[in-house]
């Protein structure tokens, strides 16, 4: 009896110190590849196989298994927590435990129920899954990537897994010049990559390399690319493993011109893109010789140039000068064309009193002085939304840019459209605005407003009979600003109605469908 006794010592100090299953609350097996978790109760076929190894164990000093697949075990007890490492070689079938830098392997009797148990079966998704490797601009990155994955065990038996092989929840930073490069060690039979913003998917492509190129514009993307590889029958394992990530690309600025009719009197509309917030730029073109004010709007750099009655039908060239002066300075260049437009002519006869009272130099002294005046600053902010509407309803009698001659000589180019209609008739605000001149008895333009749109846009009302809003005042769309009348250079009752950027006249039928929203 006392020599087993001593034997039992020996044995103890051989293996360690034996665990009982009635000791253990739960048992917490922890990947240490991926960190995945897991928690199995203390009644479960996984804890005995776990707690057998640890009671059955030789003590080992020569094997190396850092290279192996491990798991930490953390054995809750009632008080304290015990943690060891078990790692396996489904090669050589065998199985390693290891605590407090002492080392040992498991007996040969429990090894196959540990190397079948399904909460190690990533050992058999290590050792079977194909690799991909992510690179930017040579460099390994390395994305969240998942996995559905079947294998064969070592009983022959088929087995399967989904998980995570990495997990990274970085955001990975991509720019115009980055070459972004994906490798396989085995070509997957098919691949498919998903762009999306906001949630909404934007772009569908092929590979993860495509990204930059497919994406115009400046943002974080959660981006999702999925490989598949088929089952064969020359091969034991197939599946599917997706990598995804957040992207936060920084595409260069670029210059862009929205509107597509370009032509004398009307209305051009640039964008700036992609501008970051440490960046200048600077817009010069022939078209204009006036200084380019940029906006911001809706995450973009947005200007409206007028293109004046004046200018030469032919191409036209657009710079833009980002960093001006700065060392990473550099140039975006768009090339316009201006096409011809016709216009009509009209010949107006009016009595010589009218003609030298009202459309004078005193005249137009005074209309530089009041009404061009309040149009050389405009709020920096767009204030209209959509479409513009019509201010009144009537028959147009003065088309815009008509070549006008007053008594059989020149007079100049019609500023806006002349709409006839009774005296009193309502006059609607086309859009919201505010009013920045109401004021009575110009001798050219009579009764006048003037409301300023923001952004440069303004809107002109002439020869009003009566004028219902106040300088100061915030309109809207729809409200009413006064009624039609024939004061100032007027030969009957009507309504001259201009939109202008800033003094240079435009097109007012333009706005109508809306300019760029």
């Amino acid at each position: 009896m006392k020599k087993i006794y001593l034997l039992l010592i020996l044995l103890f100090f051989i293996t360690g110190c034996g665990v009982n299953t009635s000791d253990i609350n739960e048992i917490e097996i922890i990947n240490s590849q991926n960190g995945e978790k897991y928690v199995v109760n203390k009644d479960s076929q996984t804890t005995k196989n776990i707690i057998n190894a640890i009671n059955q164990k030789e003590k080992i000093t020569s094997e190396d298994i850092s290279s192996l697949v491990s798991f930490e075990l953390l054995l809750h007890k009632k008080n304290e927590v015990d943690a060891y490492m078990i790692s396996f070689d489904v090669d050589n079938k065998s199985v390693y435990i290891s605590k407090d830098d002492n080392y040992y392997k498991v007996k040969d009797n429990i090894i196959e129920s540990l190397l079948l148990d399904d909460y190690f079966s990533y050992i058999y998704v290590d050792k079977s899954i194909n690799k991909l490797y992510l690179y930017k601009n040579g460099n390994k990155i390395i994305p969240n990537i998942q996995y559905e994955w079947s294998f064969k065990k070592i009983n022959n038996s088929l087995g399967s897994k989904s998980g995570i092989l990495s997990h990274k929840n970085e955001k990975l930073q991509f720019n115009n010049d980055d070459i972004i490069d994906i490798k396989f060690d085995v070509m997957p039979d098919s691949q498919i990559t998903y762009i999306y913003l906001e949630g909404d998917l934007i772009y569908t492509c092929k590979n993860i390399s495509d990204i930059i190129n497919i994406v115009k514009n400046d943002g974080e993307y959660y981006i999702e690319s999925h490989y598949k590889w088929y089952k064969k029958s020359n091969l034991d394992y197939y599946g599917s493993q997706t990598i995804n990530f957040m992207a936060v690309i920084d595409k260069p600025a670029d210059l862009n011109v929205l509107t597509k009719e370009n032509y004398p009197g009307n209305i051009m509309v640039l964008n700036v893109e992609n501008l970051n917030d440490d960046e200048t730029v600077n817009i010069r073109t022939n078209i204009i010789q006036d200084e380019i004010k940029l906006f911001s709007y809706n995450d973009k750099m947005t200007t409206i140039i007028p293109l004046d009655l004046s200018l030469n039908s032919g191409s036209y060239q657009i710079n833009a000068i980002f960093n001006e002066g700065k060392k990473n300075q550099y140039l975006c260049t768009t090339n316009i064309r201006i096409d011809e437009k016709k216009f009509k002519t009209q010949y107006l006869m009016v009595s010589e009193e009218l003609n030298n009272s009202n459309n004078d130099d005193k005249s137009i002294q005074e209309f530089v002085e009041v009404v061009k005046a309040v149009r050389t600053n405009s709020f920096s902010e767009k204030l209209w939304s959509g479409q513009f509407i019509m201010p009144v309803e009537g028959r147009l009698t003065t088309d815009f840019a008509e070549i006008r001659y007053v008594n059989n000589v020149y007079s100049s180019r019609h500023s806006g459209i002349d709409i006839a209609a009774p005296t009193g008739t309502e006059i609607r605000c086309p859009n919201n605005g505010k009013v920045v001149l109401a004021i009575n008895g110009l001798l050219s333009s009579g009764n006048t407003v003037v409301i300023d749109h923001g952004l440069g846009l303004f809107t002109s009302y002439y020869h009003l009979d009566s004028i219902l809003v106040k300088e100061g005042e915030v309109v809207k769309t729809g409200d009413i600003i006064g009624t039609v009348g024939s004061t100032g250079f007027s030969t009957g009752p009507h309504l001259h109605y201009s939109v202008s950027i800033y003094n240079t006249y435009v097109n007012p039928y333009q706005p109508l469908s809306g300019i760029f929203d």
